[in-house]
């Protein structure tokens, strides 16, 4: 349920990957911060495993994990990505039916909450993978995610259910591709993922965290 007074409880959250992926977060309305203890490249609930070479993964120190929500592969960092999730009820007022457009508030607050690092828009148009989205999440558009120009900022993804919404949001603090993009079976999607324009956020994580979870609206 949502509290009365519209706030958000903050959760900050220490372990690998797969344990906060197999966490089941209350429905109520909550900011979830992950601080994984390994790097991680987390595949889409559609795709394959197999997705990610776990012999380069395991040689690398990167986890492979799968997620519940759409989209194509996540790489996660203890230092270099911000990983956050925000949690709503069903009967919640930012709560949206229409899918396509069900994330736009939820850029609007990077929006403001990334303002006095990077001047960024929410993507409106609709989903679009290109060539290689639906391999590596940050190569696609979605509605409600972040960019400043032609630059990714914030990667979001959902998962619904009966009680309520899981958005699962992704930036960086640094993009390194080449410690992970070796470990991506799609070959030619990779070679995408390094050639990325991404755009980083100079703020420790916790500025970011702390910024975000005050720009959630009441």
């Amino acid at each position: 349920m949502t509290s009365a007074d519209g706030t958000w409880q903050r959760h900050d959250w220490q372990g690998t990957a797969a344990d906060f992926h197999s966490l089941e977060p209350s429905s109520e309305r909550g900011l979830w911060w992950c601080n994984v203890d390994a790097p991680a490249l987390i595949v889409g609930s559609s795709q394959s495993v197999d997705a990610v070479r776990s012999v380069c993964a395991a040689e690398n120190g990167i986890d492979v994990v799968r997620r519940r929500s759409g989209g194509g592969i996540v790489y996660v960092h203890p230092s270099d990505s911000v990983w956050i999730d925000i949690t709503i009820p069903r009967e919640d007022p930012l709560w949206v039916d229409d899918v396509s457009s069900s994330m736009l508030w939820l850029g609007g607050v990077f929006v403001d909450a990334l303002s006095p690092w990077l001047t960024t828009s929410v993507y409106t148009d609709a989903f679009s993978a290109g060539e290689f989205g639906r391999e590596i999440c940050f190569v696609s558009h979605s509605p409600g995610e972040v960019f400043a120009g032609d630059a990714k900022v914030v990667g979001i993804s959902q998962r619904r259910t009966r009680d309520g919404a899981r958005f699962q949001c992704v930036l960086y603090r640094q993009w390194n591709p080449s410690e992970w993009t070796p470990c991506v079976d799609a070959r030619a999607a990779a070679d995408a993922a390094s050639s990325l324009r991404v755009a980083t956020v100079t703020a420790t994580a916790d500025q970011i965290v702390t910024a975000v979870h005050n720009a959630l609206p009441l």
